[in-house]
């Protein structure tokens, strides 16, 4: 009998930003475990400047669930305000892409493609 392989799980983990006021850095992978914190830490993020921030360089992973919470917080925004994404994965592109091709003006996808 052998054991099953260990699978490696990154938890989600959102820091605070320092490159931009009220931005913030994703680090690990958003998916159903984490779809609650990630929801909270972007509505808690935006609003507190015209531009929101969110640095995804160390995002392993981001399902559909959590693309579409990024695209629905976006949607919401008014007076000019948005969302600016640096280094999104591919995945979130494809998504997008695919998906919400006609997203407004609220969300720019930045970076790493």
């Amino acid at each position: 009998m052998t054991a099953e392989p260990a699978v490696d799980t990154w938890p989600l983990r959102i820091e605070e930003c320092e490159c931009h006021a009220g931005g913030i850095a994703i680090f690990g992978e958003i998916d159903l475990n984490g779809h609650a914190q990630w929801e909270h830490a972007l509505r808690l993020s935006i609003g507190i400047t015209r531009e929101t921030h969110v640095h995804l360089a160390g995002l392993r992973f981001i399902d559909v669930r959590g693309v579409a919470m990024l695209v629905n917080i976006a949607d919401e925004l008014s007076g000019g305000k948005r969302v600016v994404v640096h280094d999104a994965p591919p995945g979130l592109h494809r998504v997008m892409e695919v998906l919400w091709s006609d997203s407004g003006a609220a969300i720019e996808i930045e970076g790493r493609q």
